[in-house]
């Protein structure tokens, strides 16, 4: 008795039978933390605002520089007048000579250059924001996808089931009556009765790749070994109330992919600014400190004589640069100009573009909506229909060939309302993304078990 009872507690705590069945906003959030390419996209932001950081703080520290050396010279001795060595007396004794010092520059005025350079890299920053939005909203959409066609596999083969269980049955009691020599049995019935079930086993092998299919989709994106899909029927999930107009306006506002091009078109004129600045000179402040030692070397105390060997130097002051090049910073800036154009017309197609797939992805879910409600009906009346048969026929009233007329009139109108209700899911989840408007709560996207 003990070992009984171990043993159920065993089965009980086994992880697979102790595992609770996935939801859909469940297997959004393993997606989120799984998926490489979002991670991708955070590193992307991170190098973004790298970027921005440089662009801050890198013109007004690019041009300090440190420098140090050491070598070896022959020594020298004398004045600024006299000396009894020749001007490399090699003969002398050898000795150390070392030189250190620090130079830099900050830029005062660069003609909007360096503004431009921020505007340009706030932008970068932004359309890194947004590519990951992008991407979240393709996975999740995927994700959805795959969970309704894993529920429509199901659904299929548990209808397969069900009517291939009457199929089969039809055939033995029809093997029977050929047996006992019956003259109502007729083996072109027979023919059609497995020709019927063969018809059958084709589909549940079309819904059994199905299953396999979104598996494999779904484990890949969220990084789950195992999918356990709830035990209940795909239902079709609440329709959003927004009207079309309303759905175009949110996508106007609300779409990543126009967020980006609005950032491109910035980083784009900042772009223009930029090389409109370079026709101006740069004013900045300039300084420079170091000393050049060598104490076998006479350090000449004149300030105008040259001793490069024993040397200090300390200044700063303004200075100019201009860079001359006014032919090419010509063409530059037409470029410039060109590529700021071009981003615009593209920013505005791009508009018209998602708005044209907007209203696309409503008629869409508008046609999913009706074809599904037509389905339910049709599906209905044929089960009653199937129904009806199979009892006529397992009490000798109908033939097999009004069964599988009935059973082939249910299973392809309860084929094609489950078909309806897949791309009815599909087509909310499809004009959500499209649109950037949460159109369903998170927790209405999972069939009702109870």
């Amino acid at each position: 008795m003990r070992t009984l009872l171990l043993l159920g507690a065993l089965l009980l705590a086994s992880p697979a039978l102790a595992q609770e069945p996935d939801t859909l906003p469940g297997l959004l959030e393993a997606a989120e933390a799984h998926w490489p390419e979002l991670r991708a996209d955070g590193f992307a932001l991170q190098a973004a605002e790298a970027r921005l950081g440089e662009a801050h703080y890198s013109p007004f520290f690019a041009t300090w520089r440190a420098d140090a050396g050491a070598t070896i010279a022959p020594g020298a001795s004398g004045t600024p007048i006299f000396s009894d060595q020749d001007q490399l007396p090699l003969d002398q004794t050898w000795g150390p000579v070392l030189q250190v010092g620090v130079s830099g520059a900050i830029p005062l005025y660069t003609g909007g250059r360096i503004r431009g350079a921020w505007r340009a890299a706030e932008a970068g920053v932004r359309a890194a924001e947004l590519q990951r939005e992008v991407t979240l909203a393709r996975v999740r959409y995927d994700i959805r996808r795959a969970w309704f066609g894993l529920q429509l596999a199901l659904d299929i083969e548990q209808m397969i089931s069900e009517g291939r269980g009457k199929l089969a049955g039809a055939i033995t009691k029809l093997d029977q009556m050929l047996e006992e020599g019956d003259p109502e049995a007729n083996p072109i019935d027979r023919r059609r009765l497995a020709a019927a079930l063969a018809e059958v086993d084709a589909r549940r092998s079309e819904a059994q790749q199905l299953r396999e299919s979104s598996m494999a989709a779904l484990e890949a994106l969220t990084g789950k070994r195992s999918i356990v899909p709830p035990e209940c029927p795909m239902e079709a999930v609440a329709l959003p109330e927004a009207t079309r107009e309303e759905l175009v306006r949110a996508a106007e506002g609300q779409r990543p992919e126009l967020g980006m091009l609005a950032a491109a078109v910035a980083a784009r004129e900042a772009n223009v600014e930029v090389q409109r600045g370079s026709f101006i000179p740069t004013v900045g402040l300039g300084f420079r400190a170091g000393i050049t030692w060598a104490p076998h070397i006479t350090d000449q105390q004149n300030p105008f004589i040259q001793d490069p060997a024993n040397t200090p130097s300390l200044g700063a002051g303004l200075f100019l640069r201009w860079n001359l090049d006014f032919a090419g910073t010509t063409f530059r800036h037409r470029r410039a100009e060109a590529e700021l154009a071009e981003t615009r017309a593209r920013a505005e197609a791009a508009a018209q573009g998602i708005t044209l797939e907007v209203r696309l992805a409503f008629e869409k879910l508008e046609d999913a909506r009706r074809r599904e409600e037509a389905w339910g009906i049709g599906e209905r009346e044929t089960r009653a229909w199937f129904v009806g048969a199979a009892q006529g026929y397992d009490v000798g009233t109908l033939d097999p060939k009004e069964l599988i007329d009935a059973m082939k009139g249910y299973f392809t109108a309860r084929f094609a309302h489950l078909q309806a209700v897949l791309e009815l899911n599909v087509a909310v989840a499809h004009l959500e993304r499209v649109s950037g408007e949460r159109l369903v709560p998170g927790d209405q996207w999972d069939p009702d078990c109870r």
